[in-house]
């Protein structure tokens, strides 16, 4: 498959020097606690809303004037001019959106801008291949989701901020990059809410939507740090992006828990990922995924159920690098993210050390990923790099678990 590099080679280009920003301290109260950057968004920060939390600020922080040189910046006009004002209503207003299951394109009467099509043209001539492992899934990425767009507000917000990325990513001028960079976040966060409605309304219309979306924000989620890194110098932890996707897709994996029905009727369904081929996998890569199951029996034996939990989730990762092994598509890299338990996710988001060993076995497959999808390039590695800074352990039968990853990824 043609690839398109996230950018040139170290050697021909020098790196942007770092942008300056000013340390921030008005911050959400819930990102203080975590310790993580708040965007300082209103009424909610990206932050509580990727992750449904009450977002509160202290009271000595003031909203900036509209006018004021401190207000956040809109990445571009066009972005007004294409979308409505996303504050919250109030009122009767605010209760009978909360009410309605999915919110239409059509029914909001929106009017796109200049920068809207060209953003919608990027991804239906370009952008929607690096989601496609194959030509079965070409139609449907290129042409039967832009439709479902339309009726998903959702589904529109993420094919835009994913074109937006990638143009980021092939743009080599940083100037000219940036606002594309601004214009992915700004409509990634418009997503946020729409989607969460969206998993707790599942019906049969909506679950290709759904499932599109959730394909869309983990390439999103996969993308940002190392671009937003290039671009602004201002590093995002590839831990917390990771956790925050696995939140964000959880609910797909619903949908076949709900019923199998509804698969069955699914454009998505001829490419099933539990359908596709499996290769035999080479004996390092068997060794140290039996080497990982080895460890989860003598490091988690008070907990029968973590236990279990674990064994499970190697499994479904041993199943996905078979696939991967036979086709280098994306799909069962990015499903296992939907099908992992939740307990596991909850371990992961508490920075449990075996469950971020299994993340970093799993960043080896994104790192493979990486050399035929522009939004996975450099991510797999950057993602062991910095488990390993976070996993220190003077074990030897973690430090033989560690060695596998860091050597496929070359760390």
């Amino acid at each position: 498959m043609e690839t398109h590099p996230a950018s040139e080679p170290a050697g021909r280009r020098k790196a942007p020097a770092r942008r300056s920003h000013k340390k921030s301290r008005t911050g959400c109260e819930q990102c203080k606690v975590r310790r993580v950057k708040c965007d300082e968004t209103r009424p909610e920060c990206s932050n509580c809303t990727y992750r449904d939390l009450h977002c509160t600020y202290a009271k000595i922080a003031k909203d900036p004037a509209p006018d004021s040189p401190a207000a956040p910046a809109v990445p571009d006009d066009s972005l007004h001019q294409g979308f409505p004002d996303k504050k919250q209503p109030q009122g009767p207003e605010a209760h009978d959106r909360n009410e309605l299951p999915e919110r239409s394109i059509e029914a909001t009467e929106q009017k796109y801008s200049i920068r809207d099509l060209e953003l919608m043209h990027r991804f239906s001539v370009d952008t929607y291949k690096y989601l496609c492992g194959d030509q079965t899934d070409m139609q449907e990425w290129q042409t039967h989701i832009p439709q479902y767009a339309y009726k998903y507000e959702f589904l529109m917000h993420g094919i835009l901020a994913l074109a937006a990325l990638h143009t980021t990513a092939i743009t080599a001028d940083p100037d000219k990059a940036l606002p594309y960079l601004d214009s992915a976040l700004h409509y990634n966060h418009l997503s946020f809410g729409p989607f969460r409605h969206a998993l707790s309304h599942l019906t049969p219309q909506n679950c290709d939507a759904v499932y599109a979306y959730s394909a869309i924000i983990t390439a999103l989620n996969i993308a940002l740090p190392l671009l937003n890194a290039r671009l602004r110098g201002e590093h995002l932890t590839m831990i917390e992006n990771m956790v925050t996707a696995f939140e964000l897709v959880q609910g797909a994996g619903n949908i076949s828990r709900i019923s199998a029905s509804w698969l069955q009727a699914s454009i998505f369904s001829k490419s099933s990922v539990w359908e596709m081929q499996n290769a035999e996998l080479d004996p390092q890569t068997v060794g140290a995924l039996e080497q990982l199951d080895r460890l989860n029996h003598s490091v988690t034996t008070a907990d029968p159920e973590e236990l279990s939990t674990n064994h499970e989730t190697i499994e479904i990762l041993r199943s996905f690098f078979s696939k991967f092994a036979h086709s280098p598509h994306p799909a069962p890299i990015l499903a296992w993210l939907f099908y992992v338990k939740k307990d596991f996710v909850d371990r992961l988001r508490m920075r449990r050390p075996f469950q971020l060993l299994v993340l970093m076995h799993w960043g080896v497959l994104l790192h493979e990923l990486g050399h035929h999808f522009w939004w996975a390039e450099g991510s797999g590695k950057a993602l062991v790099a910095e488990l390993l800074s976070v996993l220190e352990v003077e074990v030897p039968e973690w430090e033989r678990a560690l060695e596998w990853p860091q050597y496929k990824v070359g760390c």
